[in-house]
């Protein structure tokens, strides 16, 4: 994404811009609320259009027009709550954007390829469970799983460990790590810092809709980061200030 700008009537949501992604990387976009992230994610997945800008893909200048586009793509998005059907059962909500498998569903077909999908990423699900008994972490996997099928290229990762334990977290970034080593692109949103520096290889910092600063996560410190994202220092939030000492107001003694 290259010099990317988009205005909402007279707030400026992004101003030039600029992401790269790679594949088998982890990239964390990290900024406060307001810093454009949101925009940006609905710029890659053809929610919005940006007004000025360009988008490549394989080098080649590429418009998303929808969701569907993005799809099609390769571009694939999972959120802090995933987007899960609870009557249907595992594979089914795997599959639940595939319109070619046509009117009649072939189930044992549907169960083996899901088992095959949730394989890769080694989770052990009973694809023939209806969704709604998954525990969170469950749910993310099987969205994860959902967009394997679609032969995702560019995974976005939209606050996913807000609502997620230690544990769950843990199994999600085992997740994480094998998209990655299966060559998917990842751009991670998070707030954690100390998460952030544990699953990310870049780090991107957005303020006030504008880009800061792109850097590989060796060549940055924590500290760094949350003074590019507050364009102050981290001590600067809590002034100090004298106060005068007053009388005595309570004393125990020999209790």
């Amino acid at each position: 994404m290259q010099h990317i700008s988009k205005r909402f009537d007279a707030t400026q949501a992004l101003e030039d811009v600029s992401l790269t992604l790679y594949p088998g990387e982890v990239h964390a976009l990290i900024g406060e609320n307001g810093a454009g992230k949101s925009t940006l994610i609905k710029i890659m997945t053809g929610v919005h259009r940006p007004d000025t800008g360009t988008i490549l893909l394989d080098g080649q200048p590429t418009h998303i027009n929808n969701s569907q586009e993005a799809q099609t793509l390769g571009i694939a998005a999972i959120y802090q709550e995933p987007m899960i059907f609870p009557d249907l059962n595992v594979a089914e909500n795997i599959f639940i954007s595939h319109r070619s498998r046509g009117m009649v569903v072939n189930w044992g077909r549907l169960f083996k390829d899901a088992e095959a999908i949730l394989a890769q990423l080694d989770v052990k699900l009973d694809v023939r469970m209806p969704a709604r008994g998954l525990t969170l972490a469950a749910q993310q996997a099987v969205e994860i799983g959902k967009a394997i099928s679609l032969k995702v290229r560019v995974l976005i990762m939209d606050e996913p460990t807000a609502s997620l334990s230690a544990h769950e977290v843990d199994q999600l970034f085992r997740l994480v790590n094998t998209l990655r080593s299966q060559g998917v692109a990842i751009l991670f949103i998070g707030h954690r810092m100390e998460e952030v520096f544990r699953i990310a290889d870049r780090i991107t910092v957005l303020r006030d809709g504008k880009y800061i600063s792109s850097r590989p996560k060796a060549e940055v410190k924590r500290d760094q980061v949350i003074r590019e994202m507050v364009g102050r220092d981290a001590g600067d939030f809590f002034a100090k200030s004298e106060v005068p000492r007053g009388d005595l107001l309570m004393s125990v003694r020999g209790l």
